[in-house]
């Protein structure tokens, strides 16, 4: 039996297989917060290039009210190996500026929210979905792409003046 089947109006498919070449996935999440708080509005971005370094797919988007930026760096990962399932990529370089969630995500690290323990267990299953895979830990500088596009999708911060 042969991988193809006829998809609609009689047209053959190919199941999706996936793309050659080692992909690369930059994610950072931002917050902007109220002086002395952790919580506030919240947004993620998430470059996604291919084995030529040129750019697949970004995502710069703003998630909300979140109490702790981590909430961010996760949900910038969790949509960034989204993006990159979707354009069936297997092999897979990621790189973050969050050293918690490169820990958390790769070795048993104690996290103090459950919202947090919930969303490192879906980017576990999500990472380790990947045949061939890395995460780590770049300088902020080394991760600018991600990081304008997370800042770019925050509120303005209100002037003090």
């Amino acid at each position: 039996m042969s991988d193809s089947s006829v998809g609609a109006q009689g047209a053959i498919t190919q199941p999706p297989r996936p793309r050659p070449g080692l992909y690369t996935l930059h994610t950072d999440g931002g917050i902007v917060a109220a002086e002395g708080q952790a919580s506030g509005e919240a947004a993620i971005g998430a470059v996604l290039k291919n084995s030529d370094n040129l750019l697949v797919e970004a995502i710069s988007e703003s998630i909300g009210h979140t109490d702790d930026h981590h909430v961010a760096e996760f949900r910038a990962l969790l949509e960034g190996l989204t993006m990159a399932k979707r354009h069936h990529v297997d092999k897979i370089r990621v790189f973050t500026d969050s050293e918690l969630l490169v820990k958390s995500v790769l070795d048993d690290v104690k996290l103090r929210s459950v919202e947090l323990q919930q969303l490192r267990g879906m980017a576990r299953d999500a990472f380790f979905s990947f045949s061939d895979r890395e995460l780590s830990w770049v300088p902020r500088e080394m991760n600018t792409d991600a990081d304008l596009l997370a800042g770019a999708a925050l509120p303005l911060r209100p002037s003090r003046g």
